[in-house]
């Protein structure tokens, strides 16, 4: 018989799909407990050098140091990006003037999650196109994992042209969501589904 998800998926097959964000999930890798400056200091001896990394359907996926920051959920609490640069957060890391208290504190599962990345990228649930209102980019890839509350990675990721060819893939930004909120910001069937 099923869950009434289930029910509705046999009734809707074109809806199936949607029941990955309310499976089981997979094991979570360890929450990232480093401080701001050891955690971009792991990213760019650990992380960097896996890339570019693969993902289905012969993607190429490069992360870039620049956008540490916006992996690691630092949003300063009055300036903006045209006022505060993501290279400037960098070098205020590496030299040592960062000030965590400047920026806001609410975004914590990024940084926490920020070494889940990669596995998202290579070895997603599905991939699918972007349907979030505000956060730019082609494609979310949805990584489900098994624990509770907030459980579904998401990873947006961009292509970058030139001349109408694809030149690089980078992603922009992730986060860690519940499965209701994840449906919302992505469009139509999977591009990929495991």
């Amino acid at each position: 018989m099923g869950s009434l998800r289930e029910q509705l998926a046999a009734a809707l097959p074109e809806h199936k799909h949607k029941l990955l964000f309310y499976k089981c999930g997979g094991t979570r890798p360890p929450d990232n407990t480093l401080s701001v400056k050891d955690s971009l200091e792991k990213f760019c001896k650990e992380l960097l050098p896996q890339c570019p990394i693969s993902a289905p359907r012969g993607k190429k996926i490069q992360i870039v140091k620049r956008n540490f920051p916006k992996f690691a959920g630092l949003e300063h609490l009055t300036l903006t990006r045209e006022e505060l640069s993501a290279a400037e957060i960098v070098k205020s890391i590496e030299d040592g003037t960062f000030d965590l208290g400047q920026y806001k504190g609410d975004r914590d599962d990024r940084l926490r999650t920020l070494f889940w990345i990669p596995e998202v990228l290579s070895e997603p649930d599905a991939i699918y196109p972007n349907a979030h209102k505000i956060v730019a980019g082609n494609e979310v890839y949805v990584r489900v994992y098994n624990k509770m509350g907030s459980r579904v990675k998401l990873v947006f990721t961009m292509d970058i042209a030139r001349d109408g060819n694809v030149i690089r893939t980078v992603p922009i930004t992730s986060f860690l969501t519940d499965a209701d909120t994840a449906l919302s910001y992505v469009a139509g069937q999977p591009l990929y589904q495991k």
